[in-house]
């Protein structure tokens, strides 16, 4: 994938993929596949910190990813871009449940936890808070 970073795809080719073809074809239950489909690809690319997931976001062109607050079983980040402001001006409401079950799936294979990841959309901020959980005692 490295010989990828230098190429660059139009932000419309993106959008028109992510925001009209696949909730199209996943109907109803797009928002609930994109999370699961997130977690997916999370196991394909496995990482070890959240300074990788950061980096990994950056990387693959999905904003700005930052930790705004850290507890013992919940981190709270934030995620912006000039694309995802575009989306907001473009969508009512954009759906990031990829990159939520992306961090899901990270965290809870760097805790070995089950771990769950909850989007909260901030239109006016133009940015999106994810909120990722877990339970010590629910061991994977």
């Amino acid at each position: 994938m490295e010989h990828l970073q230098d190429l660059r795809v139009s932000a419309f080719g993106y959008e028109l993929l992510r925001e009209i073809l696949i909730p199209d074809l996943l109907g109803q239950h797009s928002s609930s596949l994109l999370y699961w489909a997130g977690k997916r690809l999370a196991r394909q690319y496995p990482l070890s910190s959240t300074e990788e997931i950061i980096s990994f976001f950056s990387y693959a062109g999905w904003g700005m990813l930052e930790i705004i607050n850290e507890k013992k079983h919940e981190i709270v980040m934030e995620l912006t871009s000039e694309l995802i402001t575009t989306r907001f001006t473009l969508q009512k409401t954009p759906s990031f449940q990829l990159e939520a079950g992306f961090i899901a799936e990270q965290i809870q294979q760097m805790n070995q936890v089950v771990t769950e990841t909850y989007e909260e959309i901030k239109p006016r901020a133009k940015k999106v808070i994810f909120t990722v959980k877990w339970d010590s005692k629910d061991q994977t």
